[in-house]
């Protein structure tokens, strides 16, 4: 096994850190929401790597079919409509799995089996989501946030 890609954990860390903070911070969700990102999280590490070669077969399989493609079209168009309507938080969800799926292949090329890359997905995910809880939290972080939106820059964080 080669050396761990740090630099990949630390922009899978760095951006689950921020969608913490963003989605206490400007949505002010629910524990409810927080179980369906926590489930996104557990889904996404699992679908890169131990169920990879199972979601490769369905999607072959599913696109067989007439239903199969027409199924993809109107999913497709569904989630078109969502990135639009929902940008900015369809912006965060892009950037978290550009920076699993960049970790995964980091890891991958460094030789780390699928459930030791299960372990560090899920755990460096757990741990950002974490932190970016614990700043958006945190009374030292909110004075930072108050000052920029009263110079102009409230449009960052609404």
């Amino acid at each position: 096994m080669k050396k761990l890609p740090w630099l990949s954990l630390l922009l899978l860390f760095a951006a689950y850190s921020t969608f913490g903070w963003f989605l206490i911070r400007v949505l002010s969700i629910g524990v409810g929401a927080w179980i369906l990102v926590l489930s996104f999280t557990l889904l996404q590490a699992l679908l890169l790597t131990t169920w990879f070669d199972g979601l490769k077969r369905f999607i072959s399989l599913w696109l067989r079919s007439d239903v199969g493609y027409f199924t993809l079209i109107i999913i497709s168009a569904l989630s078109f409509t969502v990135a639009l309507v929902w940008f900015k938080t369809f912006g965060y969800f892009l950037v978290l799995v550009s920076a699993e799926l960049l970790t995964r292949l980091e890891l991958q090329h460094a030789g780390v089996n699928r459930v030791k890359s299960l372990f560090f997905l899920t755990l460096v995910s757990l741990a950002g989501l974490a932190v970016g809880w614990w700043a958006a939290q945190n009374p030292i972080f909110r004075p930072t946030v108050e000052r920029l939106s009263l110079h102009g820059f409230s449009w960052i964080f609404s």
